[in-house]
């Protein structure tokens, strides 16, 4: 028994060390660094090594479904994102909107650096046989790759249109994309290489014929010259990878180190995908490449297939239930059961506006309700967002401008001036519903600065965007913060009607000191302007630069506050 009281005792003593040592270093890491904020989020790791690895569609659909992958917890703070509650630059994503001025002409233009495929012979390298529409990829006079797909049958404009259309979006909200355009393919061009293969329906795969190109063409529409119309796809930079899934992370990959769930790009999509009603937003479309940048090899991250949104579903006009539902409903399924179907889902009484050009899309989307959207299969990126997620996301979505989606929506070609006009009204609806949803759901505090004598001022994004009325007033909490211990001292506690507070008196003037403020807003229209928003300034000579923004922090630290 001494023995055994002498092990537990000596367990005890480590144990107790191990939790001292890890109390101390977590005391000993400072808060702040010298180059916070960050701006890019670097990759340092050489990625050679990753292998291309393929998802398949049948068990990721089942994964999401039935078994909710990734982190289960479901309020956890993202983890890419910056000191100031900003994500950075990445392989993942790109700061377009708001840090430089991008027209409606530049973001009709997107990531486009060609006009698309150079005229002349096309040689055709492989072809999908599968589907509703054929689909071949093609090499132009220039060497350059390029993907075809065709709209569906009696639908001239709709999947090809609406392709270009949400990449050019897309690209402008910052995520990287491929080059789409609109192209005319005529069947005389068509030169088959030799190494190309075609497997039919029934049968081994064998050398391609131009006879198998004709029978390929006889499933899509062609135009009153003969040609056919498609959308072109530039083959991306650098070694195709396969897609990335929105959990987890890619394990051969040394830089991919935050798990997808938690990064806010991610989470954010899952906004802009329902303002777009981009329903196949799922692993398999989206392909990570190879590259090289500053001299190693890096996974690129990107978005892809885009032709089930707005109102197309690719294959046909988007399906009513699309954007409500799930494709699998184990509830739903059991209320029609229970109910033996004379329980109707609420999307039975929408209206639709429906033509061949641009599908189905409800009439009228000012009722749009966000957080209510659903893509065909759960993603997990997007059941992981938290409300301040939102807020970023929906920040960046009111900077696109109703003239931006009139110029978006014409290079669509879709050739149907009423049908335009609509698209460009319901996807104004649509995104300021969700303007007014998640801009008023958290503290809106927004661009804080401290000028020299310290006075602070900031803005409210809800009210700036005319979504919210202006509360009462504002309160602050004036506290100093120690980068090291992690300690806070209240200095003095404020009030202003407007947006705009002098500092009391007692604030440090010494070089590198920091100020904590705690910004709440006073007789607000919402309860959650109630929840303060954190704000660090740290001095600079004679001049406050903002260095930390917390809207929603995971936990506030246990500090020990001395009044």
């Amino acid at each position: 028994m001494k023995s055994v009281s002498r092990l537990s005792t000596g367990l005890s003593v480590c144990v107790a060390a191990a939790m001292t040592i890890g109390v101390l270093a977590s005391a000993a890491s400072p808060k702040f660094y010298d180059d916070d904020p960050v701006a890019v989020e670097r990759n340092t790791q050489d990625a050679s090594g990753v292998r291309p690895s393929e998802i398949d569609l049948q068990v990721d659909l089942a994964y999401n479904v039935f078994a909710s992958p990734g982190d289960r917890d479901v309020n956890v703070r993202a983890k890419n994102i910056n000191t100031i509650d900003q994500v950075p630059d990445s392989s993942w994503y790109s700061n377009r909107l708001g840090h430089v001025s991008l027209t409606a002409d530049a973001v009709a233009r997107g990531v486009d650096t060609t006009d698309g495929p150079v005229p002349g012979p096309w040689t055709l390298t492989a072809s999908k046989s599968d589907g509703v529409t054929p689909g071949f990829t093609i090499t132009d006079q220039s060497g350059q790759r390029w993907f075809l797909k065709f709209d569906p049958p009696g639908h001239r404009g709709m999947a090809t249109g609406t392709e270009v259309v949400v990449t050019k979006l897309m690209w402008a909200l910052g995520y990287n994309v491929a080059e789409n355009h609109i192209a005319f393919m005529h069947r005389e061009q068509i030169v088959v290489a030799d190494n190309a293969r075609f497997t039919p329906v029934i049968g081994n795969s064998r050398r391609m014929q131009l006879a198998d190109v004709d029978a390929l063409l006889k499933r899509a529409e062609p135009e009153p010259d003969g040609s056919y119309r498609v959308i072109a796809s530039k083959a991306l930079e650098g070694m195709p990878l396969g897609g990335f899934r929105f959990y987890d992370t890619r394990p051969d990959d040394p830089n991919d180190i935050v798990p997808h769930e938690h990064r806010r790009e991610l989470r954010g999509y899952g906004v802009f995908a329902a303002w777009l009603n981009h329903v196949d937003a799922k692993a398999i479309n989206s392909l990570d490449t190879l590259v090289s940048e500053n001299g190693r090899s890096v996974v690129r991250h990107h978005l892809l297939d885009f032709g089930s949104a707005l109102g197309s579903g690719g294959v046909a006009p988007s399906q009513y239930w699309e954007g409500r539902e799930y494709l699998i409903e184990t509830d739903q399924i059991t209320r029609q059961i229970l109910g033996l179907g004379f329980l109707f889902p609420s999307w039975h009484r929408i209206d639709f506006y429906e033509a061949p050009a641009i599908g189905r899309l409800p009439r009228d989307n000012t009722r749009f309700q966000p957080e209510r959207w659903k893509p065909r299969i759960p993603n997990q990126a997007f059941l992981r967002a938290r409300p301040d997620d939102q807020f970023w996301a929906a920040e960046r979505l009111a900077m696109i401008t109703d003239e931006i989606l009139r110029a978006v929506v014409r290079t669509g070609r879709f050739n149907d001036p009423e049908s335009e006009s609509f698209l460009v009204s319901a996807l104004g609806e649509r995104r300021d519903a969700i303007v007014q949803a998640y801009l008023t759901n958290v503290n809106p505090v927004v661009t804080p600065a401290m000028d020299d004598s310290g006075t602070l001022t900031f803005h409210n994004a809800a009210t700036d965007r005319g979504v919210a009325a202006a509360p009462g007033g504002y309160r602050a909490r004036w506290l100093t913060f120690d980068n090291t211990t992690l300690e806070t001292h209240l200095i003095a506690e404020t009030a202003a009607a407007v947006s705009r507070m002098p500092a009391p008196a007692g604030i440090p003037t010494l070089s590198r000191s920091i100020m904590k403020i705690e910004v709440s807003a006073t007789g607000a229209p919402y309860p959650s302007w109630d929840a303060p928003v954190d704000l660090y300034f740290r001095r600079f000579d004679r001049e406050w630069r903002l260095i930390g923004l917390e809207r929603m922090p995971d936990g506030r630290e246990i500090q020990a506050e001395r009044r």
